[in-house]
């Protein structure tokens, strides 16, 4: 029964990501060639983030039925990761969607799938997105923390976003979660697709 609980909440972190993607409208903006190349990364990276976020926000790591059922399904080492990265996760809700958004947009070549083109179109479209939600995110830091706050917290996120650099390249080797992965590109290029065949249509009527 518990493991049945645990695989629910990990469909609703996929599903959730998934949607995030879908209605993101950055990701729209983008070119064809550069949307597939970084909805892959993206799609990595945000269900990565936020499922750690949510584990610590709700204190999953300290249930050893959760941990239990969680080795069973990714083995230790994912989990052994999962409790090493949560040291770098900030309570700040607010920072964290800021820290995914922000994440989403990061592309590292390193971490591309073999068969994806590595060449962006327009790269200079994917660093603007990123200074919007760096500048948004030291913004807020400074209007709620302070200066000297603001730095500390900034360079958590840093190492939270390289902890979970970590996270995403071993979790690609985990063939349950590239599954889940191909799902939610799937779904977001065909939502995305759609959309576009929406506006053509409205803009020739």
């Amino acid at each position: 029964m518990y493991e049945a609980l645990v695989e629910e909440f990990l469909v609703s972190v996929y599903e959730t990501a998934g949607a995030y993607l879908r209605f993101n409208d950055d990701l729209r903006h983008l070119s064809s060639n550069d949307c597939s190349i970084i909805l892959r990364s993206a799609a990595d990276n945000v269900c990565c983030m936020s499922g750690a976020f949510i584990m610590q926000h709700s204190h999953l790591y300290g249930l050893n039925s959760f941990l239990k059922a969680m080795n069973a399904k990714y083995g230790k080492h994912t989990v052994d990761i999962h409790i090493w990265a949560r040291r770098f996760i900030d309570p700040d809700i607010v920072l964290v969607k800021l820290s995914i958004s922000l994440f989403a947009f990061s592309e590292n070549t390193c971490c591309y799938y073999s068969e994806t083109s590595k060449d962006l179109t327009n790269p200079i479209d994917i660093a603007k997105i990123q200074n919007k939600y760096a500048k948004l995110t030291w913004r807020y830091l400074l209007y709620k923390y302070g200066h000297h706050d603001a730095v500390k917290r900034f360079l958590n996120i840093t190492l939270w976003l390289a902890a979970m650099n970590i996270l995403a390249v071993h979790a690609r080797t985990l063939i349950v979660h590239v599954h889940d992965i191909d799902s939610i590109i799937e779904q977001t290029e065909i939502t995305l697709m759609l959309d576009d065949v929406d506006q053509i249509i409205e803009t020739n009527q």
